[in-house]
């Protein structure tokens, strides 16, 4: 079922109550749920394009990106420009997205992740895989805190589809359900479904996540999913924006479980701080070029943090580099926006 917003829905900016209960019920119970109409074709126009370019840019270098080489080939992890007019309100401050978000994740969720997710011609198959473990990891420490067995989500992947996606051009191989599959809580770190064939047959046959152009899945991140080949001559360009539950104070989306009390006080009182990999608190917002601060400039109405700041010239986003490993783009200091490895 694809859900589609009403004119009603879009001038207050907001999605009708029942049928906003569906789209988190489906969330919640199949792992992902359909949306139409949410971004703009102008947007999406200008955003393709963008894509296509940078692509080729990418390409030009005749080197498989770090996230082919862990993946899959052809499967490219490509940030999003950070400035003006690439930046768009209609995607990064679009109180629709942001009603499903606070109905899924609460009024104090905050976007911890804005990147690009291409599909090559040619492409090959990525391992099936997840990409967020479970915040409680056993029956009891879910209990312990308030929560049911399998426990809700704490994350919510959107993606956002600039043209249309089906199987003709690559749509995600999905595995309805798995998102409630508790035997993941017992694999070591970085295990995967392929190890426990058993379960995955059990799940299956799998489906796809075709998305209609301007529409975006809400997906569970914890639900399996692949990455396959595109049989099309087209680049298949979607768009990825990961939200986190005000409780997670990692700057992946974690439950920051050992923070210590002054640690804590510090998070409660400045929001933008959040536990980094390399240990103690940081700066854990999203970084955009001051050119696009006006795209951000309407408050949320539904209480979403967007978790950002901006760089004033001559410092410039190089949404090249690390685009997947620090939350989509990274500063370069001396104005340099390009494509490196």
């Amino acid at each position: 079922m694809v859900f589609s917003v009403t004119a009603e829905e879009r001038d207050a900016g907001a999605i009708a109550p029942e049928r906003l209960t569906a789209i988190a019920t489906d969330i919640d119970e199949r792992g992902f749920a359909v949306v139409a109409g949410l971004v703009s074709k102008e947007s999406c126009d200008l955003l393709m394009a963008s894509m296509l370019e940078d692509v080729e840019a990418v390409r030009a270098l005749n080197q498989p990106t770090p996230h082919e080489k862990a993946t899959g080939r052809g499967h490219l992890q490509l940030g999003l420009r950070r400035y003006a007019p690439f930046v768009r309100t209609d995607l990064l401050a679009n109180p629709l997205i942001e009603s499903v978000v606070q109905a899924v994740l609460g009024s104090d969720a905050w976007l911890g992740f804005y990147n690009g997710n291409v599909n090559l011609p040619g492409s090959a198959y990525q391992p099936l895989h997840f990409d967020r473990p479970f915040s409680w990891r056993t029956r009891e420490k879910a209990a312990a805190d308030g929560q049911r067995w399998p426990p809700p989500t704490t994350t919510l992947s959107c993606s956002v589809a600039l043209a249309e996606i089906t199987e003709a051009n690559g749509a995600t191989e999905i595995y309805p359900g798995t998102h409630h599959e508790t035997a993941v809580t017992e694999w070591p770190l970085g295990e995967r479904p392929s190890k426990h064939p058993e379960l995955v047959e059990r799940w299956g046959p799998p489906a796809r996540m075709p998305i209609p152009a301007g529409g975006i899945c809400f997906r569970d991140p914890r639900m399996w999913h692949r990455g396959v080949p595109n049989p099309s001559d087209d680049v298949r360009p979607m768009i990825a924006l990961t939200y986190h539950g005000g409780r997670c104070l990692h700057w992946r989306g974690r439950l920051a479980k050992n923070l210590t009390s002054d640690e804590a006080r510090q998070c409660r009182e400045n929001p933008t701080l959040k536990l980094l990999d390399e240990g103690g608190l940081g700066d854990g917002r999203l970084v955009f070029d001051a050119s696009a601060r006006d795209a951000f400039a309407e408050p949320s109405r539904h209480g979403i943090n967007r978790n950002v700041r901006f760089v004033e010239p001559p410092a410039r986003v190089n949404h090249f580099i690390d685009a997947h490993t620090r939350g989509g783009a990274q500063v370069s200091s001396d104005g340099v926006v390009s494509p490196a490895f």
